[in-house]
């Protein structure tokens, strides 16, 4: 008695399709390890980025950022203003913020007064696109290396 096998090709459209959807889940943990989506809060990089925009940033090496980029800064956690029951009343503090690299390690840093500060090594010093309100290295000095969080790559949505 011969047994009768489905031939290959009914087989076939099983694993052509889970060949994209293994897919799709491995770009979609990739994406989702190495990008973040952040809010633009604040005029500080008019006109390149107002307040609401959402903005797709990639976790990159630091070696990779070149003078011009702009750059995801983590900000030093900050006691946020709390309500009776501990949570900040209607607010939110920001956890990053996104500036343009002015100068890197080694380089004069722009801006501060008439004598040339260098960048350190392992830092980099950041300046708002608006420099009138930006809150940036002018104020807290260069940024370490350490609270770099990678590079915005486009706006997704505009505020």
């Amino acid at each position: 008695m011969r047994t009768r096998t489905a031939p290959l090709f009914a087989r076939t459209p099983v694993v052509i399709a889970a060949v994209p959807a293994a897919l799709t889940l491995l770009t979609a943990f990739v994406v989702r390890s190495r990008c973040v989506l952040l809010d633009v809060s604040g005029p500080s990089m008019l006109p390149a980025y107002r307040d609401g925009d959402r903005l797709l940033a990639a976790r990159v090496p630091v070696r990779l950022v070149r003078r011009g980029t702009v750059v995801v800064i983590r900000l030093r956690p900050a006691p946020a203003p709390s309500g009776p029951d501990g949570r900040a009343p209607g607010r939110t503090v920001p956890t990053a913020m996104v500036k343009r690299v002015a100068a890197l390690p080694g380089e004069a840093a722009p801006g501060l007064s008439s004598a040339p500060e260098v960048v350190p090594p392992g830092h980099l010093f950041v300046l708002g696109d608006n420099r009138e309100v930006s809150y940036d290295s002018r104020h807290t000095g260069p940024v370490p290396f350490a609270r770099f969080a990678g590079v915005v790559l486009c706006r997704v949505r505009r505020g």
